[in-house]
Formats: C-alpha cells, sequence, structure tokens
C-alpha cells in the first residue's frame, strides 16, 4: 500500500482537506472508506474547492493486521519526541517512528500550503461496540463539521491521552477531529465512515451543497439507527492505565456509552478484580490484545 491514497485538486484554494486511515493498522475501515469517497469523486465528475488528500498511517501494521509493531503510532506526537525524531537517522527509528517521520514531513509540507481553511479527519474504529463518536479539541458547538456528522463528542480526551496526531496536527494549524466509525472491522465502520465523510465534504465547503441529498439522508438515517440514547457531548472523569504485563481483561458484554454504576465488576488483571470508581458511563473498554487504555469513564456535560 503506498502512504498516499489518494489526491484530487481543483482550481480553488479555498480548503485543504486532509483524511487519514489506520493510525492503528488493524482499523482498515478508514482507508475503505477514503477510496470510496475518491471513486465517487471521480465517477461523478466533481469539483473540489480546495484539495482533498488521503494519507495511510501506519503501512506496517496495516500489512502485519496489527494495531502496531513496537509501539502506538498515536501516542508519540510529543513536541520533544517529534525533534528527536526529525534529527535521527533512519536506521535509529523504530517501526512507528520511521512512520511517523515520513507522516510529519507530509504533514508539515501541507500545513505550509496556501489554503483558507484546512481540516484534519483522523478515521479510527473501536474494539467495542457502539463506538460511534467524535473527538475535539474545539468548541464543538462552534464547528459546521462536528455538528453535521450528528455524533456523540468527546471534549477533554487529550487531558487523559498524551501523544495524539489530533492534538499535534491542531498546534500545526489544521482543524483536527477524530471521526471513529464503530466496531473494528465491521461493514457497517466503513458506511458510517463513507457517509461521513460526505458530510464532511460538504460541510467544509469542499464540494457546493447540495450535491446528492440522497447521501446526507442516508448518513442521517445511518446516525438514528445508532443506540438511541447516546449522549451527545462527554467528558472523561477517569483512565485505567495498564501495562503490557498486566494481565488485563475486560469482562465481556460492555459497549461504547452503557452505564455503570460505582462498585460495579469491569475487568480483572493479576492484582485481582477492577470494580468501576464512580458511576458514569463506560468509554473506550479494551477488547484487543494490545494498547495501554483499559477503559474510561465519562459523564455527559
Amino acid at each position: 500500500m503506498n502512504r498516499i491514497i489518494g489526491e484530487r485538486q481543483g482550481e480553488s484554494d479555498d480548503v485543504l482537506l486532509v483524511l487519514i486511515g489506520a493510525i492503528h493498522g488493524n482499523e482498515i475501515a478508514g482507508i475503505r472508506a477514503i477510496n470510496n469517497i475518491i471513486q465517487t469523486i471521480d465517477d461523478d465528475g466533481l469539483k473540489l474547492n480546495g484539495k482533498l488528500i488521503g494519507i495511510a498511517g501506519n503501512l506496517n501494521a496495516i500489512k502485519a493486521k496489527k494495531r502496531f509493531i513496537n509501539q502506538d503510532l498515536n501516542r508519540l506526537w510529543h513536541n520533544d519526541n517529534i525533534n528527536r525524531i526529525k534529527q535521527s537517522s533512519s536506521g535509529d527509528l523504530d517501526p512507528e517512528e520511521q512512520e511517523a517521520l515520513e507522516l510529519i514531513h507530509i504533514l508539515e509540507e501541507l500545513s505550509t500550503q496556501p489554503y483558507k481553511k484546512k481540516v484534519l479527519i483522523d478515521l479510527h474504529t473501536t474494539s467495542a461496540d457502539n463506538g460511534n463518536f467524535l473527538v475535539y479539541p474545539g468548541n464543538a458547538q462552534l464547528d459546521p463539521i462536528v455538528q453535521s456528522l450528528k455524533l456523540p463528542v468527546v471534549v477533554n480526551l487529550e487531558t487523559y491521552i498524551q501523544g495524539t496526531l489530533m492534538l499535534h496536527s491542531w498546534h500545526m494549524g489544521f482543524n483536527a477531529i477524530v471521526f471513529e466509525g464503530g466496531l473494528i472491522g465491521s461493514e457497517k465502520s466503513v458506511e458510517l465512515h463513507t457517509y461521513g465523510l460526505w458530510q464532511v465534504l460538504t460541510s467544509s465547503c469542499l464540494i457546493d451543497e447540495p450535491h446528492d441529498i440522497g447521501m446526507h439522508l442516508h448518513y442521517e438515517e445511518l446516525v438514528g439507527s445508532l443506540h438511541a440514547h447516546m449522549p451527545k457531548t462527554v467528558r472523561v472523569l477517569h483512565r485505567h492505565e495498564i501495562g503490557a504485563k498486566d494481565y488485563f481483561h475486560m469482562k465481556p458484554g460492555f459497549e461504547n456509552f452503557q452505564r455503570v454504576e460505582r462498585g460495579q465488576l469491569l475487568a480483572e488483571d493479576k492484582k485481582g478484580l477492577i470494580h468501576c470508581p464512580m458511576n458514569g458511563y463506560i468509554f473506550m473498554p479494551l477488547y484487543q490484545n494490545s494498547g495501554n487504555d483499559g477503559f474510561f469513564i465519562v459523564e455527559e456535560i
């Protein structure tokens, strides 16, 4: 797989839209959705008010069908770390650092291009069901792209998870949004990402409204078919961090945004049983063998 999935450009310099899929190599729904978008742009001969570029994240992990090879590519975007990677020789870098170095060069070059608006959508999926939400570091109520997607928004995750591509891109000048499309490996996550990206193309003004009202209506139906009681906006109250040798095991049956109560049994590890520390909603319970976030507890705001 090539790093650049595809690139399409119009004559206007209004909007630069960067779409990134599979920063985690086992989450390929975003790549499939990007290919679907580019194919439809070509088939319909759409005029773009700027440029769209699709980028594949962790190429080695995609090939290996793993979340990552040595370390999580979505946790190493600290400024000091980025500077070290840029100053190192390729032979001194581990696989994820080499991936990051290529992505750094691409994003830095894109950030200097003279577009009036620069948007970056980082596409992900989750290991637990009902994982349809956005992560946004800005004011979600004032952002037309976030509002167009009509999904729950997590407003403070960056205070609990450091070194993300989203936050690094935000500081580079991109309006950066994480778009979680659902369960890893599911066809519905590809569908939600694909039709959600059409919402993004319109709400970012990369294409003129309307193009195909049916696509927007289908997205509304998809969102409407999700869990009926999903909160609109949440903030994180608690993160249960885990290590590789903790032998963490999440109890089966938990979904994103499922209500949980203080004292409820959630998981266990080598130290024993793990109970919920407070009332709230469980968020991103871990049902895969890699990752250092066991679960989060969030509350609606």
